[in-house]
């Protein structure tokens, strides 16, 4: 058992909260490492003077969000950081205002989905959608996507693309393909944390390439490659997640040319974000098709419940084609899938999307009113992103500023959540300005935000 006694006078609010963040930072600096035994609750209670049914509450809700798990007879056990399944799971609403979740935001009302399937309703009825689809529903969901591509500027096949429940799916089919359990994969030194939580259930190593401004080095891309460490990598090169870093052509053309020097590497493009920009550069895909493959959704430009992603393999023969289908497009349900394909035939998609624009490009300016200046700490957030990410002194650790930004009402994620390496010297906040139901809301936030970070 860990003796764990946490000084609580370090946090403010209600003492279960107060234990509660006690514990996550305890967690994530390492203080209590995976599988460490957390003393008793009523001897904790004892040692700090509480009564038992605030370290209870405590606990149930660290074992809500995965943070501790227990065994009958064996006691209550660290399970570890795991960041990256939190920042999918909206915050409560009434203690807190969630500026983790990176979803997009939504218009209101927002009659789409009722009008949709009383259309569907009346062309043949929704009693299909419990059938297995046909052939014909495939391709046509097929062409759907291949059109959805064209409008970011990327040009397709239909058999190339693979429908997906989510891209978050499809990378996960993209990785199966072309990595084995126990290789390592090159990722960005900040990467998607869905990676992660991917990494760790196919059993990959992960190996972090440096950055610039510009994106991933095209030097350490190579070196990676040259000394053997791994020959896939996975890099958002539009609108990465968290920075906020879109490639200029020069460097994807850079990138491209390293790749040609080592055909047997093979990279897997993430662009989530690519659609939110109104002239985005040429996608990886585009500029070298032989060595890479496309991963997107819909759930960051139109609505995270449509479930439906994509998986643009260029080099796919028939025969994988076949293989692939059964652990991918079999797993969409018939209903999203339906519903997904009407509004990318009759323009609810482009009309969401370009609204989806309109918006963020108004949260964008309601930013960059309240933020202004700040002294030695820098908010980037380009036109079109979602998400913001903020720098800050190496003299105010991230991670503890998450915690008293939380304290104060506000939930932002810090740069370990991103971080592909423990030993990298990261100090951030991601801020997702999507994620507040209105623009007042958000308002709200930033102005705690600034409030709390001078």
């Amino acid at each position: 058992m860990t003796m764990w006694i946490p000084d609580l006078n370090a946090y403010s609010g209600p003492r279960h909260q107060a234990l509660l963040m006690a514990l996550q930072d305890a967690i994530q600096s390492g203080r209590l490492p995976a599988g460490a035994r957390l003393p008793p609750q009523r001897r904790l209670a004892e040692l700090l003077g509480l009564n038992l049914s605030t370290v209870t509450r405590a606990w149930r809700e660290a074992a809500d969000r995965r943070w501790i798990g227990g065994e009958t007879g064996r006691g209550t056990y660290v399970l570890g950081p795991q960041l990256g399944i939190g920042l999918f799971v909206p915050q409560d609403a009434d203690s807190v205002i969630d500026l983790t979740v990176n979803g997009p935001a939504y218009p209101n009302p927002d009659h789409d989905l009722n009008d949709s399937l009383h259309r569907l309703m009346q062309q043949d009825g929704l009693a299909a959608c419990l059938r297995y689809p046909t052939a014909l529903d495939w391709q046509r969901n097929q062409q759907a996507l291949v059109r959805w591509l064209a409008w970011r500027g990327i040009e397709a096949e239909a058999q190339q693309v693979l429908l997906c429940g989510g891209a978050q799916h499809a990378l996960a089919a993209a990785l199966m393909r072309h990595s084995q359990r126990g290789d390592t994969v090159l990722v960005e030194a900040l990467t998607y944390p869905g990676m992660m939580a991917i990494a760790r259930q196919l059993g990959l190593h992960l190996h972090p390439l440096g950055m610039d401004r510009a994106g991933v080095r095209p030097d350490a891309l190579e070196q990676a490659l040259r000394q053997g460490i791994g020959h896939l990598a996975v890099l958002m090169p539009t609108l990465h997640n968290p920075t906020t870093l879109t490639m200029p052509l020069e460097r994807r053309r850079a990138l491209v040319d390293v790749l040609a020097r080592y055909p047997a590497a093979r990279v897997i493009e993430e662009d989530a974000y690519g659609h939110l920009l109104a002239e985005p550069p040429p996608a990886l895909v585009s500029l070298r098709p032989q060595q890479v493959c496309h991963v997107g959704g819909l759930s960051k430009t139109i609505a995270p419940g449509l479930r439906l992603g994509y998986l643009l393999e260029p080099t796919l023969t028939e025969a994988e084609l076949r293989d692939m289908f059964h652990h991918t497009s079999w797993q969409v349900t018939p209903l999203m899938a339906r519903l997904a394909c009407l509004w990318l035939e009759d323009g609810t998609a482009v009309r969401r999307l370009r609204w989806q624009q309109d918006e963020l490009a108004q949260r964008r300016r309601l930013v960059q009113a309240i933020w202004g200046g700040a002294q030695g700490q820098q908010l980037w957030l380009p036109e079109g992103s979602p998400h913001g990410w903020l720098t800050l002194p190496l003299a105010r650790d991230a991670e503890r500023e998450a915690s008293r930004l939380r304290q104060a009402g506000v939930a932002l994620t810090a740069a370990s959540a991103f971080a592909a390496s423990r030993q990298l010297p990261v100090n951030g906040l991601r801020l997702c300005i999507g994620a507040p139901a209105s623009r007042g809301l958000l308002q709200q936030a930033l102005r705690i935000v600034r409030g709390a970070l001078p």
